[in-house]
């Protein structure tokens, strides 16, 4: 995931994803912040906040909250509307923010599926610094089902206000990750081209990433119910950062 590319993505981010985008953060992290939150100003962190959907509907479910947004590509950012004093450019693994400052850390619509294993490690790490002790960190991410079986060799295309958006989905089993490739047509012919690289580590995994972070695994679902289906292909986390600031070991989840 490269600036540039998401420089480009900006104009036609909404266009083509705004509405799968909005169900997404509705169903899932919107849903648990509405339920988790106190009354009274709540800090919110995005991760990975793109054109501010998150911010949008959080203002909607969550209406107390403040969200910060963070995203790599300043053009995103602008392009959402997101006011100066609440915009950080910035990488979402190796961002740094004021310790114990925020109720809530989210990331929405597979943000963190762009991470490497090494580089969410980093992230929840930094997420759970950033948390004050009691404050949650919920995210979705696309699971192994999508990108390794669904989008194993996968190519379709789409047509919205005189614009075609050509995507092809490649899992490289060497690598263990989905490259995909989109290209955008206007009427004279390619308008840009830009490739997405994403990752995927099972809920087992999570669990021990956001436990050595820091954090315990409160709940763990698919994003349209809630119990869990090791294969659907979104499922909504949500993770703790415990007052006393030790996880305990103890296997279950509360």
């Amino acid at each position: 995931m490269t600036t540039t590319a998401y420089d480009h993505w900006s104009d036609t981010y909404e266009l083509f994803e705004g509405p799968m985008a909005e169900d997404t953060w509705r169903l899932g992290i919107g849903a648990e912040l509405a339920k988790l939150a106190a009354p009274g100003p709540l800090r919110i962190l995005d991760l990975g906040a793109g054109t501010g959907m998150g911010s949008r509907v959080l203002a909607d479910l969550v209406p107390q909250g403040e969200v910060t947004s963070l995203d790599r590509s300043a053009a995103m950012l602008e392009h959402g509307g997101i006011p100066p004093e609440l915009r950080i450019v910035g990488d979402m693994a190796r961002f740094t923010a004021e310790p114990d400052s925020y109720d809530f850390v989210v990331s929405g619509f597979d943000a963190l599926n762009y991470l490497t294993a090494v580089d969410l490690a980093e992230c929840l790490g930094n997420a759970a610094a950033a948390l004050r002790p009691g404050g949650h960190l919920v995210f979705d991410y696309s699971s192994r089902k999508v990108l390794q079986e669904d989008w194993r060799n996968l190519e379709h295309e789409e047509t919205r206000d005189g614009v075609r958006l050509h995507r092809t989905h490649r899992w490289d089993p060497v690598l263990a990750r989905s490259r995909s490739v989109l290209s955008l047509y206007g009427a004279d012919g390619l308008l840009w081209r830009e490739t997405h690289v994403q990752y995927v580590v099972d809920p087992f995994t999570m669990e021990e990433l956001g436990r050595t972070a820091g954090l315990r695994t409160v709940r763990v679902r698919d994003i349209d119910g809630d119990g869990f289906t090791p294969g659907h292909t979104t499922h909504i986390y949500v993770l703790r950062k415990d007052e006393q600031g030790v996880v305990p070991n103890t296997g279950e989840r509360a």
